[in-house]
């Protein structure tokens, strides 16, 4: 992989690309956007051409990583002792714990990456540090964090990965070069789909249009259970008289409500193509809720929520 197989970020690749070449390439880096479009293979691409030894023992710069040597192929495979990414599975590694009770970046970690920062490089030119995601930081290990992004070792980059900048700490912020990953455009992933996902053409089409220009969510959703999201989807139209059993489904989907909302936003443009216009308020509704969920809406409070909403055009749908 090099730049140029980054989809539709050529402003964010001219960004750092500029920077390699002109030698000024910032200590503390925000790349904020959604997932899948691209934010993660920027931060290793950016790893492979500082650290990459395939130029006469000079890094690669603008050219990228040459994806051959040594420290490229470390890369590649998360090998690489000076690059590493901090989340959550690192975290549950650090706390030898499961990684499904990890939902915050908490200062223990921070002081841990604090402790690999004061740590010269061992194979390459620099240390590069992915935190992802950023915005589930907490205040105390921001603070803790700051320190580091304040007075950071000459060898050292740290890329902080975030959906929105509004969740992190101003402080964090100021201290950082964003660059900004757009949402990716619905043909672009309906083409990558189709290409790489063997989905067909109108299956494509309706997971491209609710992806939300993410690569990422487009993929999972095209790998997702239809029989599991339709199902589910016709329970809650055979439930839509009774609230109370509207409620009952979304309670039960608590710890599931992304994937919940996926299936049902999938659901729900299925039916948009298949010629059911008044799905689109459901749609939109399902929308806004999968958004106020990134940025860490409760998720129970947020689906019965929805469930009060959609109740009345489900009873619609109930009725054709």
């Amino acid at each position: 992989m090099s730049f140029k197989d980054i989809l539709h970020q050529q402003k964010a690749v001219d960004i750092i690309t500029g920077q390699l070449i002109s030698g000024h390439v910032p200590h503390a880096y925000l790349f904020l956007g959604p997932d899948g479009v691209g934010r993660k293979k920027m931060a290793l691409e950016l790893a492979k051409s500082l650290n990459c030894r395939a130029n006469d023992g000079k890094p690669a710069g603008a050219a990228g990583g040459c994806d051959h040597c040594i420290s490229c192929n470390k890369i590649n495979r998360s090998l690489h002792p000076d690059v590493q990414l901090i989340d959550f599975q690192w975290q549950a590694r650090l706390e030898n714990k499961d990684i499904e009770k990890q939902k915050t970046i908490k200062i223990d970690t921070i002081r841990a990456l604090q402790h690999e920062i004061s740590l010269k490089p061992s194979e390459g030119a620099w240390k590069i540090f992915i935190i992802d995601p950023a915005e589930k930081i907490t205040t105390e290990a921001a603070n803790c964090l700051l320190k580091t992004l304040e007075e950071p070792p000459r060898w050292t980059i740290i890329i902080l990965l975030a959906k929105h900048k509004e969740n992190l700490p101003s402080t964090i912020v100021s201290r950082t070069q964003t660059i900004v990953f757009c949402p990716l455009d619905s043909g672009i992933i309906e083409r990558y789909l189709v290409a790489n996902a063997a989905v067909d053409s109108a299956r494509a089409h309706g997971i491209a249009a609710i992806a939300e220009g993410s690569l990422s969510q487009a993929l999972a959703l095209a790998a997702g259970r239809d029989a599991d999201s339709e199902e589910l989807w016709k329970e809650l139209i055979a439930a839509a008289a009774s609230l109370r059993k509207l409620l009952s489904i979304s309670q039960a989907q608590t710890k599931n409500a992304p994937d919940f909302l996926d299936g049902l936003m999938l659901q729900s443009s299925n039916c948009m193509r298949a010629g059911r216009l008044n799905m689109a308020p459901v749609l939109e509704e399902l929308l806004s809720a999968r958004k106020m969920l990134e940025r860490n809406a409760n998720p129970q409070i947020l689906l019965d929520a929805l469930m009060i909403k959609l109740q009345r055009h489900l009873l619609t749908l109930n009725l054709q």
